[in-house]
């Protein structure tokens, strides 16, 4: 069973490039996202339940413009897909995650491929 997030909320998002083959290298493949382009050429990654990240890709590199990492199944693909994914990326990503209802609290920091979570009292 997955510890899931509630909530999840972006607080920065700057030049966060990731390629696109990033996301389909876990073992895994049942958790692979699934690729949705409109018709004006924009990608959404259809991550699970809820999850999901949207972008323009150059040179199968997803350059990302917002994402939502809630809902069933959220802490795995986080784990599995999500993170090792934004280790290889550029850029910054700054999200503030609430895990099961508030058990947990904390902010996902990631500064090219630099991925790290520091936990939030309040």
């Amino acid at each position: 069973m997955s510890y899931n997030i509630n909530t999840f909320k972006i607080k920065k998002i700057e030049n966060l490039e990731i390629p696109l083959s990033a996301f389909f290298e876990h073992n895994r493949n049942d958790w692979y996202p699934e690729k949705e382009y409109d018709e004006n050429g924009k990608l959404t990654l259809c991550c699970g339940c809820e999850q999901e990240i949207i972008g323009t890709v150059e040179n199968d590199v997803l350059k990302v413009e917002s994402m939502d990492m809630q809902g069933e199944g959220s802490g795995t693909f986080v784990n599995w897909i999500l993170e090792p994914a934004l280790k290889k990326s550029t850029g910054v990503l700054e999200a503030s995650c609430v895990w099961e209802g508030g058990e947990t609290i904390n902010r996902l920091i990631v500064n090219n491929g630099n991925v790290k979570w520091e936990d939030i009292e309040i």
